[in-house]
């Protein structure tokens, strides 16, 4: 038995009835296996991943809650499990190309998880010619709920796929133990009392040692002229969210990117990322008439984990944040670089008012968690703080076999926040950066346009290069 963590609780009480918290994995595989004489071995696939994902407590444990949700949920062993249960194969109509398997993906995303059990399932989509130059590959979306793993957690998981079978995968069978017996009402309500006040004890700490933050920006506001204060202008991205998830990506080289950093001194390759994507939003918004001198503001994710923390079973989120203007009303693309640059320097190190806010909800009892979010879904609060999320989680440097198949390409689907109705996630692999664009019909209907703004980004940062 496992409590999680008052950030992981955000993923579960922030989700609406068509809005869902989990993560989409898509793993893209070039052809069958050279072992498999040509065909697919559903059975093997299935077992191989099985094996995979009992190294993480999720694999067999289910979510329970308290009435009132008076202190946090629990992970207990689902004394009904069934990993087959979690696994399923969908052949793609033919001719089984991108298309397809987008409208495939898009659908599977958009489908709520069950949260009476283990919260992941993985789908095998067959039939699939668009995963390199072999045809009648196939693709494995793994889905994970966010109150489990956050992008860097899955991106372990991804790496132990990786991994060949070991002798510790075969002897996870007999690990599973149910603690069960821990889960009396008597024992919990003691638990929640002692948790309470602990948190509460957190709470006043991290408020405490936020003054030295609150202090200098509040400072530094006052000293700003009116005009000059940064200001977040609503775009159709905060909009509300429904259940009309749409998807597309785009690769590029990575290392032509990387190059890109010497356009301005200092710069990384999360500004370079940033830069890209301000590019393709400003070509966008001044298609649709909807380009205004106030820049777009993104939020930014950040790995909060320490350098110590490299344990398989690192389950939950910890992550921070800092919000940043990514300049998309100015035409020249360096001049934007270089204004990125600044402002993401000046947004690290956990001294944004966003780190902050992300470090109180962490400390914060469950039911006052419970109703934060809760308000925060209701008056759409985080679209007055941001337009869109843009998040950059490496992947590995090389080509990787999973289960004797060489990994073709790997895209990811993070969830929506409601009134931020657009994630760009680009994690990397095999020298390639995936541009994920995650949003909703309603809000961003003409996707393949958008896409094409990406492009066009990244090939006016390319000439600027080449001049």
């Amino acid at each position: 038995m496992e409590q999680i963590k008052p950030q992981d609780a955000q993923f579960l009480y922030t989700e609406t009835d068509d809005n869902f918290n989990h993560i989409t994995l898509l793993l893209n595989f070039d052809g069958a296996s050279e072992k498999s004489g040509g065909a697919l071995d559903f059975e093997n696939l299935k077992l191989f991943f099985q094996k995979k994902l009992k190294h993480h407590p999720v694999y067999c444990h289910r979510l329970v809650r308290l009435p009132a949700e008076l202190d946090y949920p629990y992970w207990i062993v689902d004394e009904l499990f069934e990993p087959d249960a979690h696994f399923s194969i969908s052949p793609l109509p033919a001719p089984g190309m991108w298309p397809e398997l987008r409208a495939a993906t898009c659908d599977l995303h958009s489908q709520a998880m069950d949260m009476n059990r283990p919260l992941w399932d993985v789908t095998i989509f067959s039939d699939v010619n668009c995963n390199g130059e072999i045809k009648g590959g196939f693709t494995v979306a793994v889905r994970l709920h966010h109150v489990a793993v956050d992008g860097i957690g899955l991106l372990k998981i991804l790496a132990n796929m990786a991994m060949p079978l070991s002798e510790a995968d075969d002897e996870l069978d007999n690990e599973i133990s149910d603690d069960n017996a821990m889960m009396s009402w008597t024992n919990l309500a003691g638990r929640a009392l002692k948790n309470r006040f602990r948190h509460t004890v957190n709470l006043a700490g991290t408020l405490l040692k936020g003054t030295s933050v609150v202090a200098p920006t509040a400072r530094r506001f006052l000293k700003t002229k009116p005009s000059e204060r940064m200001r977040v202008h609503p775009t159709r991205f905060n909009s509300s969210v429904g259940g009309d998830k749409i998807f597309d990506v785009i690769n590029v080289d990575l290392k032509a990117l990387s190059a890109m950093r010497c356009l301005y001194s200092g710069a990384t390759v999360n500004d370079v990322v940033l830069a890209v994507c301000s590019g393709a939003l400003r070509r966008y918004l001044q298609a649709h008439n909807e380009l205004t001198s106030t820049p777009v503001v993104a939020w930014i994710p950040v790995n909060a984990r320490s350098v110590a923390s490299t344990g398989e079973r690192d389950s939950g989120n910890n992550l921070s944040a800092f919000t940043a203007p990514i300049y998309t009303n100015i035409a020249d693309p360096v001049a934007r670089l270089a204004k990125i640059v600044a402002a993401t320097q000046s947004g690290k190190g956990g001294s944004s008012a966003a780190g902050l806010l992300l470090n109180v909800t962490k400390c914060l009892p469950a039911t006052e968690q419970y109703l934060f979010s809760r308000v925060i879904n209701a008056t759409s609060a985080a679209s007055s703080t941001c337009n869109l999320f843009v998040s950059n989680v490496p992947g590995p440097a090389h080509s990787v076999h999973i289960a004797g198949h060489r990994l073709e390409s790997l895209a990811g689907l993070p969830p929506l926040g409601e009134g931020m109705g657009l994630f760009i996630a680009t994690p990397s692999y095999n020298g390639r950066l995936y541009f994920n664009v995650i949003s909703t019909a309603a809000i961003l209907p003409d996707i393949e346009f958008f896409m094409t703004c990406l492009q066009d980004s990244f090939a006016e940062l390319q000439s600027v290069m080449k001049a």
